[in-house]
């Protein structure tokens, strides 16, 4: 389950220069519901969003390498230049969820995992 103090540090903080002054932090937010958000530039870079919801979010330019999202819900998400290195996206509804200029390398996911999803880079199945 999300952690409500990160949910309350993402919604109302500052939370990418709290990120910096905590690396060592886990990130977990599996199951969280932050549907239509406006995330841009966050850093989630690491995070366990495993079955989480992220329906119609603007993830515009953020940092998503080696995050996990396992499950979760990405539908419609506005992925536009965002770096998703190493991300697992295994089992993750990207139903038109819109990747242009995203970065998708060593990512995990099926060729299944991203039907729907617009202007995907040039990739190569895991």
């Amino acid at each position: 389950m999300a952690d409500d103090i990160l949910l309350i540090r993402m919604k109302y903080g500052s939370w990418n220069q709290w990120r910096a002054e905590n690396p060592e932090v886990t990130i977990v937010l599996d199951e969280a519901k932050l549907d239509g958000m406006n995330l841009t530039g966050i850093n989630l870079s690491g995070a366990s969003l495993r079955g989480a919801s992220l329906h119609a979010t603007n993830l515009m330019n953020a940092d998503l390498r080696r995050a996990d999202f396992s499950g979760a819900n990405l539908a419609e998400a506005d992925l536009i230049g965002a770096n998703l290195e190493g991300a697992i996206l295994r089992g993750a509804n990207l139903r038109e969820a819109d990747f242009l200029g995203a970065r998708i390398t060593n990512a995990e996911y099926t060729h299944d995992d991203l039907v729907g999803a617009l202007h995907l880079p040039p990739m190569n199945e895991p």
